[in-house]
């Protein structure tokens, strides 16, 4: 199951993610390794150094876990589909 951290604000894409089988949390929540992290592109520069300090920490908590990483999603003009296809595939679009 892939768990997917959510900027606050973004329930609508939350709770359309859980529908569809995902974990979801908010961001501030984060206390495990993540698939995959949801924010809206104006988010204040404070809010996104805070989100990369959470996302350093889940490695520094979890040494033994190799560090695949989370991919950071922008939520701006996507839908739930594209942001799944995004999650499910690691890439905002095809190489070919």
């Amino acid at each position: 199951m892939k768990i997917i951290a959510v900027q606050r604000g973004l329930e609508q894409i939350m709770s359309n993610l859980e529908k569809l089988g995902y974990k979801t949390l908010y961001y501030d929540e984060i206390n495990s390794p993540i698939d995959a992290l949801i924010y809206y592109q104006e988010a204040e520069a404070d809010t996104l150094v805070n989100l990369n300090r959470l996302l350093s920490q889940q490695f520094e908590t979890h040494p033994y876990q190799k560090p695949f990483g989370a991919i950071l999603i922008n939520a701006r003009d996507k839908s739930t589909e594209d942001i799944v296809n995004i999650i499910e595939n690691r890439l905002y679009e095809p190489l070919f």
